[in-house]
């Protein structure tokens, strides 16, 4: 049974809506929260072991202190830890109890004839210590120590319990940080993959909202939007605009799609400032708990004239090899792969293979859709 007054109750309740607050943001000040712990708890020092990146056991090597001075903290990390008592209890990777005191190691009268009390805890004014073992059985999210002075009260089952209260809050608050810290980093890695895409990309909703794009795609938006680009100029830092015919577009896609889990459409427009684009439309349905998702994936390439005999028209940034564009320019012409295969002096499955990289890379499927984007 718990045995706590008023005010342990509402120490617990201002830890609890720190943590919930700090749950929902995903982001955590280590040194924030063990401010708190230090009021909330009345003690004199806090000191916080946080987890290493295999989340199985401490990295000494970070820990922190609230007044502790970093020469003495260094110390413990490079030549006390051999002589605390309390040692194997705060870092076993299977601890008996994820909370304890001193006392329930050992007794205070025998901790001050210890070497170890009268070389370092005196020297740092600790004394007795309350032990929090951030732990589950997923993983090891750190150790928090909160010591209290020669000159204060021991700490009491009390104590012990508000912190046997407040455990599932602090080691969720550790790893909704953890898991929002992955989720950023990974978002930074898709981000930089996109700015250096070649082409313009934007992913959108259900709802024709962009929920991501490259600077490369705001950029061609403005031409399909037929703005000039003076105007394009003044807000650069304004989230990009889709243009009509895009939304209109992926609406399209969107009401006709069926249970395929993966459906693309492509077209090439012609703007009023002689632009030409070519952008292929993809609808990938992510599977949810009850309903089918639909998100649209555009993919916007320039189109400009290659100068040479023919006039052909391709994309840009397709990087398309030389003998590809030539046969991109014989396959619109109407010929056969073996007609190609004669006039370049190659066979006709190498013609093949040369097609197929081809439509790999511009995004088309047919010999149509190839003579009507060279065209």
């Amino acid at each position: 049974m718990y045995n706590l007054n008023r005010n342990d109750l509402e120490d617990i309740l201002k830890l609890v809506n720190f943590c919930m607050t700090h749950i929902k943001k995903g982001t955590l000040d280590s040194k924030h929260l063990l401010s708190e712990m230090l009021e909330v708890f009345r003690s004199y020092d806090a000191e916080f072991f946080p987890p290493n990146q295999s989340l199985n056991g401490v990295d000494m090597s970070n820990s922190f202190c609230i007044k502790e001075e970093k020469t003495d903290l260094l110390k413990y990390v490079n030549y006390y830890w051999r002589y605390d008592p309390l040692y194997s209890a705060q870092f076993s990777l299977k601890p008996v109890n994820r909370v304890f005191k001193t006392d329930d190691v050992i007794p205070y009268p025998q901790l001050k004839k210890l070497d170890y009390y009268q070389d370092y805890l005196k020297h740092i004014n600790w004394f007795g210590e309350l032990v929090i073992r951030l732990c589950t059985d997923d993983g090891f999210w750190g150790t928090m120590s909160l010591t209290r002075s020669p000159k204060q009260p021991y700490f009491n089952r009390s104590d012990v319990q508000k912190a046997e209260l407040l455990l599932p809050y602090l080691i969720n608050t550790y790893e909704a940080t953890v898991f929002f810290s992955k989720i950023n980093e990974e978002r930074k890695v898709f981000e930089q993959w996109l700015e250096s895409r070649p082409e313009g990309v934007i992913l959108l909703d259900a709802e024709m909202r962009p929920i991501c794009y490259n600077k490369k795609a705001k950029q061609m938006c403005g031409p399909l939007s037929n703005e000039k680009p003076k105007s394009l100029q003044k807000n650069p830092d304004d989230e990009i605009k889709l243009p009509k015919m895009i939304v209109e577009d992926c609406k399209s896609l969107v009401g006709s799609h069926n249970t395929k889990q993966y459906f693309s459409h492509s077209r090439i427009i012609n703007t009023k400032s002689r632009d030409r684009f070519y952008i292929k439309y993809t609808l990938v349905n992510q599977p949810g708990k009850d309903i089918i998702l639909p998100y649209c994936i555009v993919h916007i390439n320039g189109l400009s004239k290659r100068d040479d005999e023919t006039g052909v028209v391709l994309p840009k940034d397709y990087g398309l090899s030389k003998r590809e564009e030539a046969i991109a320019q014989y396959t619109s012409s109407g010929l056969t792969n073996k007609e190609i295969g004669e006039k370049l002096g190659i066979s006709t499955f190498t013609v093949q293979t040369h097609l197929r990289n081809i439509f790999e890379k511009t995004g088309i499927n047919t010999r149509s859709q190839l003579a009507n984007l060279v065209k």
